[in-house]
């Protein structure tokens, strides 16, 4: 996990933190509890431990990289990929060795290339059509329409070397070793989300303690009013004051363990 560097915290404090943490979500205890006790052995407050923790939780999220926006092909773009590419061809290249040159060996943008030339082929034969005889009224070579010969024999090579024994091993190995992988994946952003919960949980929390504290606050700064004019009171309206007094009295102790 990659933190956040704050002023004052050692690595090895990040990293005893975020254990202590790995071990209450085995054990199921809040994570209140465990900045209470770290803050003994830290040396440091509850509420300082908290506020470092679900910062380093926060920069995590926005350093989780984003999938990359897909780039649309411009007419002028189009046109020059169907050119290389059955300028290639006509030289006996194939379509692959095409659009590799064409990206210098960037595997990403040879597989834009090579796709967006597959499409193209697939729905809408008739601009390879309408190039290639451009090429060729410009004296420049160009494959047989309907025909790619070099694809053709990669075709019936990789459809060779993909019936061999072991190479369906290896690709049930990779199926095996794809799904493992997407498992704990899958693993790891249910624990997130739960991180998430357990947060926000403690949040409330501690909001519904501060609102706890206000009223238990209030309700002694009543008392002592009511005290202090209940000696004057005679009658019905003094025992109204005894038992409103009796009721305040027990109300922090009855709801404590509710807080």
């Amino acid at each position: 996990m990659e933190e956040r560097k704050c002023v004052g915290w050692q690595e090895q404090e990040t990293s005893r933190l975020f254990s202590a943490v790995q071990e209450a979500r085995g054990s199921g205890a809040p994570l209140r509890q465990v900045f209470e006790d770290l803050s003994v052995d830290l040396g440091r407050k509850p509420n300082s431990i908290r506020n470092y923790y679900y910062a380093c939780l926060r920069n995590q999220e926005q350093n989780t990289p984003r999938v990359q926006a897909f780039i649309p092909f411009t007419e002028a773009e189009t046109h020059d990929l169907l050119r290389q590419v059955l300028t290639g061809c006509g030289q006996g290249m194939s379509v692959r060795a095409c659009v590799m040159r064409m990206a210098d060996g960037d595997h990403s943008r040879m597989l834009r290339y090579q796709n967006k030339y597959r499409a193209i082929l697939k729905h809408h034969p008739e601009m390879i059509a309408q190039v290639r005889q451009e090429l060729l009224a410009e004296g420049v070579a160009a494959p047989a329409q309907g025909k790619n010969p070099p694809d053709e024999a990669e075709n019936r090579a990789a459809s060779q070397m993909m019936a061999e024994p072991c190479v369906q091993k290896m690709l049930e190995g990779m199926k095996e070793l794809l799904w493992r992988a997407s498992a704990v994946e899958e693993k790891e952003q249910l624990q997130r989300s739960l991180d998430r919960m357990r947060v926000e949980q403690d949040l409330r929390r501690i909001a519904w303690e501060k609102d706890y504290d206000a009223a238990v606050q209030l309700i002694r700064e009543m008392r002592a009013c009511l005290e202090s004019v209940r000696n004057s009171l005679d009658g019905e309206k003094r025992c109204d004051v005894e038992d409103c007094l009796a009721k305040a009295a027990s109300f922090p102790n009855k709801h404590a363990g509710e807080a």
